[in-house]
């Protein structure tokens, strides 16, 4: 136990000199890429998991290694004035180095740094500069658990208990369609016997990619998040929840464009549950949200107009007892549009013209597709999944999950744009995807993950052709 113990501290200190080294020698990333943000979510799952188990110990260092490859195709406009595709390469390297500290499970503190390489091919680098080095403090809070510290000292739950966590993490309100982002925040959670109450108070990440991306402000936000939600816990097979976010916008111009404004302030009210339907096996998630807000209008000018938008999920997954553990999967989602926006759906630039702005726009995060990965916005969008364990009679692939998603893509107004400044055209059909994944846990410290994507435009494009995102990539943890 103890040499063991020994040995991980060593290479993570190791581990902790090389990524120094790292940092010494360049600058800041810029993440690029919708594709790319499914990958760091799914990774970011696998890993919060293997992160309750580290902060159970009591004091613990470790990490972890990822290697990931990235071939995508994305589109720019050519001097033609007709749109073009680029195949782009990228080989991503990422050292993360943790730290836990808990106290009877009363306080815990956690802390998370990241250290990246970017090795692009030669000029596929979206943001037109070669390879690019990035180190940030990606976790950092501490946790007081009230309810744990009553549990410890009279075997039971207080009838009125809280829990406060302060600093950097991961944030999600609701099923994660209106928030889901790491931030620098302040969350409350009350419990009184069945029901629970989370207040939060957030500010962004600087260099957190914008929802807007008009050239200035694109690739950084400065908002602040505040928001309230209540969840009844106490029937068997359903969880409902109520909540109401406000976000405010204090992003500054990076460049020349200061006169232009590109203020959002938005709220959301939001309706859902979770649970069990019908059937044992038969799980579900529903969420209803309003967007209400001022909104800067395309002119750029100091007016802005008033937010009227409407988004909706309904997810349903079926677990088979089965051999091989089937899972089949439904997804519907539908972002309300507005018929004025030219292109995108999300910008400043291009934006609202005068009037009422009915697209929907959050920070909340969903697969929409690997290589179309749309925001929800001015669509609607149908998702069926299968999955299974094709291989779990044999030791090595006992833990290796295969599958498929195939996404269908409709417009909510033909006229109106979407985030995808290719679907200019005046149609609601807007195209199909077809993705196929492979997550396979081959030891207990090392995972594989492959996933590859194939989008076939429709006719709200005047580039029809088929389009790719594929990666794969490698966890070590230590």
């Amino acid at each position: 136990m103890y040499p063991y113990r020994r040995l991980r501290f060593t290479a993570a200190l190791w581990l902790a000199g090389l990524a120094l080294a790292m940092l010494a020698t360049g600058g800041l990333a810029q993440t690029v890429g919708d594709g790319r943000r499914i990958y760091q979510e799914e990774l970011r799952v696998q890993l919060d998991k293997q992160q309750v188990g580290a902060k159970a110990v009591g004091v613990d260092v470790g990490g972890w290694l990822t290697f990931g490859l990235f071939d995508y195709e994305d589109t720019y406009l050519h001097a033609s004035g007709r749109r073009k595709g680029k195949v782009r390469t990228l080989r991503q390297y990422e050292l993360r180095l943790w730290t836990s500290l808990t106290f009877a499970g009363v306080h815990e503190v956690y802390a998370r740094g990241l250290f990246s390489y970017e090795d692009w091919n030669r000029t596929d680098n979206p943001a037109n500069r070669g390879d690019d080095f990035d180190s940030e403090v990606e976790r950092l809070w501490y946790r007081f658990d009230y309810n744990r510290l009553v549990r410890n000292r009279t075997g039971r739950d207080p009838d009125l208990g809280f829990a406060v966590q302060v600093g950097r993490e991961y944030q999600e309100i609701g099923s994660g369609l209106v928030l889901a982002l790491p931030l620098d925040a302040v969350r409350l959670t009350v419990t009184a016997g069945n029901w629970e109450v989370t207040g939060l108070v957030g500010k962004t990440v600087t260099h957190t990619p914008n929802i807007d991306d008009s050239a200035v402000v694109s690739d950084h936000m400065d908002r602040n998040f505040y928001g309230v939600e209540v969840r009844y816990t106490g029937l068997d097979h359903h969880q409902p929840y109520i909540y109401y976010l406000w976000q405010r916008d204090h992003t500054r111009e990076w460049g020349n464009d200061t006169a232009r404004k590109y203020t959002y302030d938005s709220n959301y009210l939001g309706i859902g549950s979770k649970g069990s339907l019908l059937l044992p096996n038969l799980r579900y998630t529903w969420e209803l949200a309003f967007e209400s807000g001022r909104s800067p209008t395309r002119d750029g000018t100091a007016r802005r107009e008033r937010i009227h938008a409407w988004a909706m999920d309904l997810q349903l997954e079926y677990f088979f007892d089965a051999p091989m553990r089937p899972r089949v999967q439904f997804e519907y989602l539908w972002g309300s549009g507005d018929k004025d926006r030219s292109t995108p759906g999300t910008s400043t630039i291009g934006g609202n013209q005068r009037g009422e702005d009915n697209a929907f726009n959050a920070f909340g995060f969903r697969d929409t597709g690997l290589a179309f990965a749309p925001d929800i916005a001015n669509l609607h969008i149908f998702q069926l999944g299968l999955s299974a364990n094709p291989l779990e009679r044999i030791e090595l692939f006992r833990k290796m999950e295969v599958g498929t998603k195939v996404y269908f893509y409709v417009k909510d107004h033909a006229s109106g744009a979407i985030s995808d400044t290719g679907g200019t055209l005046a149609s609601s059909w807007v195209g199909w995807e077809w993705d196929v994944f492979c997550n396979w846990r081959i030891t207990s410290d090392l995972s594989f993950t492959a996933r590859g994507g194939f989008f076939q435009a429709g006719d709200a494009f005047d580039n029809r052709e088929c389009r790719h995102f594929v990666y794969t990539g490698l966890t070590y943890s230590f």
